[in-house]
């Protein structure tokens, strides 16, 4: 706005611009302090891959708390029997962790040692107890990869809770050096890694919602 050369048009036409450089700095403020909110929340809730899920929402930083509560201590807590301990987020998630994997490869006498491994592969990798952990191995199934029946294996992991990409890969490294062992390369395994609503897995003539 345009204002006579005069000393009170100065001074006018200095108030409009500090309003102006007020308003400006108050909008960048507020944009700051939305933006920290929002950074804050993405590093203190739970990963997208348990939110809504089967273990309820805890700020990721609360996790070696929630260990240290759960396993001595004034305020301990008991996990309950069918349950374990996220090992990355620290929080409580439900049993159930099952794995069905198929390979090409026959695996022989050593098919059960196998699994064996992948039970306490499975436990320690999602922090699940081994008691709820089931395998299943189907070998010498005809399979190919890249239009090729070179030594292979395909595998769903499904599991309540506990599905993130910490966990995902140390399961998944530890699956492929088992399957290391009969030959499979581990650029010839797929593990797809499915996290289950408890509504969704049906267990003892119901399901772990209840």
């Amino acid at each position: 706005q345009d204002f006579p050369h005069t000393p009170l048009s100065w001074i006018a036409r200095m108030a409009f611009r500090g309003l102006l450089l007020v308003l400006f700095f108050s909008a960048g403020a507020v944009d700051a302090f939305v933006g920290f909110g929002q950074a804050l929340r993405s590093k203190t809730l739970t990963p997208d891959s348990l939110r809504g899920r089967s273990a309820p929402a805890r700020p990721v930083g609360d996790a070696a708390r929630l260990r240290l509560s759960l396993s001595g201590g004034s305020s301990r807590r008991e996990i309950p029997k069918d349950c374990g301990i996220d090992p990355v987020t620290g929080e409580i998630v439900a049993g159930d962790p099952s794995l069905i994997l198929n390979t090409n490869v026959k695996m022989g006498d050593k098919k059960k040692d196998f699994m064996m491994a992948a039970s306490k592969a499975l436990a320690a990798g999602l922090g699940k107890p081994e008691s709820y952990v089931a395998i299943c191995v189907e070998d010498g199934k005809d399979m190919i990869w890249g239009g090729d029946d070179t030594p292979c294996a395909l595998g769903c992991l499904y599991s309540l809770g506990g599905i993130n990409n910490e966990n995902n890969k140390k399961v998944s490294a530890e699956l492929a050096k088992l399957l290391g062992e009969f030959g499979i390369p581990a650029d010839k395994i797929y593990i797809n890694f499915f996290d289950v609503p408890r509504e969704n897995c049906g267990y003892n003539g119901s399901t772990f919602a209840g």
